[in-house]
């Protein structure tokens, strides 16, 4: 009878010992694979899970949303990080976009998988379409 009483106890710990370790949280300044966290003339849009990254050489594009409303960004890291374009649709009410060479600035840095892009497009508020303006953005996507 004693016997019968330890085998659930060493099937017990040993199910125990088996679980799966929580996952862990993701270093300070990233964001988890597959997010992207939106900034639009200082309005911080809900985190999106509709994230899609290609890779093609040295240039990387990250698509964020979708065709109505999200980003899209080309980034180069042959010599070094840089934003060749960044599209806004209609996001925060904004649509715009930033060219390199064409005006406007951006920034790009990469921690882990995560990259952020900041800086400036020109283009237009749904508020007043016919007035030319610019916005700030900040991408942080994880691919």
């Amino acid at each position: 009878m004693t016997v019968l009483a330890v085998v659930p106890l060493i099937i017990g710990n040993f199910a125990v010992g088996c679980s799966t370790p929580p996952a862990a949280p993701p270093r300070a300044g990233t964001i988890p694979a597959g997010t992207a966290e939106v900034t639009v003339n200082g309005q911080k849009l809900a985190t999106s899970e509709a994230v899609d990254c290609a890779f093609i050489q040295s240039m990387t594009t990250i698509t964020t949303g979708d065709n109505a409303a999200g980003t899209t960004v080309v980034v180069d890291n042959a010599d070094k990080l840089e934003a060749k374009s960044v599209d806004i649709r209609n996001l925060a009410g904004f649509t715009g976009s930033y060219w390199q060479s064409l005006g406007g600035d951006a920034t790009v840095s990469l921690l882990g998988r995560t990259f952020t892009i900041a800086g400036t497009a020109d283009g237009f508020n749904a508020d007043d379409p016919s007035m030319r303006t610019p916005g700030s953005f900040s991408i942080k996507a994880s691919c």
